[in-house]
């Protein structure tokens, strides 16, 4: 004799073993494409809806000369390989700062904690522990390449570049939409635009 077996009209107790043929498993179901589930793929960044900002990548209405958002030349170049075009404007962007440095061609931007070595990024940095005071500087050539190096002294949070360790004194080479961290909490993307004033 089995054990009662809970159901929709209480205990039962005449044989019923709760199996009614249902293993689990829908016979009945009929393969879906995975385009059906995914759903539309979005449209190619540059469509009648408009083009890709060289500068920000914002998607700026068709003919317009210059980005809204970021001034950049649309159709003009836009600097997304290692080389800056001549007069081309190069910004550090800290999205989570709210702040913008721009690098001036011949003038290391230095980042920092320490006032007097690094007075344009220090009162940003100043309560920023994870950054050192004397942590890494950005110049940009007059090739037009730009380039970041790590004091020669190290620090002690370490630098990045889109997820690369950089040695200290060692310089190495940034490109538009680059990542650059500075310890474990700040970071800034690199914005190469045709041109304009720094």
């Amino acid at each position: 004799m089995t054990a009662p077996v809970r159901g929709a009209g209480g205990d039962r107790d005449d044989g019923y073993d709760g199996y009614d043929g249902y293993d689990g498993y829908d016979d009945d179901w009929e393969p879906v494409l995975d385009e059906e589930v995914r759903g539309p793929l979005p449209p190619p960044p540059d469509t009648a809806a408009g083009v890709r900002c060289p500068g920000c990548a914002a998607l700026v209405p068709p003919g317009t000369p210059r980005c809204p958002r970021c001034l950049a030349r649309i159709g003009g170049g836009g600097g997304g390989g290692g080389t800056a075009p001549p007069g081309a404007r190069v910004v550090l962007h800290f999205d989570t700062l709210a702040l913008s440095l721009p690098v001036r061609p011949g003038e290391p931007l230095r980042l920092g904690r320490d006032t007097d070595w690094a007075p344009a990024s220090s009162g940003a940095f100043a309560e920023l522990t994870t950054v050192s005071r004397r942590h890494a500087s950005v110049t940009a050539g007059p090739d037009g390449s730009v380039w970041v190096t790590e004091e020669s002294d190290g620090t002690v949070n370490g630098t990045w570049v889109n997820g690369a360790h950089l040695l200290p004194g060692e310089r190495h080479r940034l490109r538009h939409g680059d990542r650059l961290q500075l310890g474990h909490r700040v970071a800034c993307t690199v914005r190469v635009t045709a041109d304009g004033p720094c």
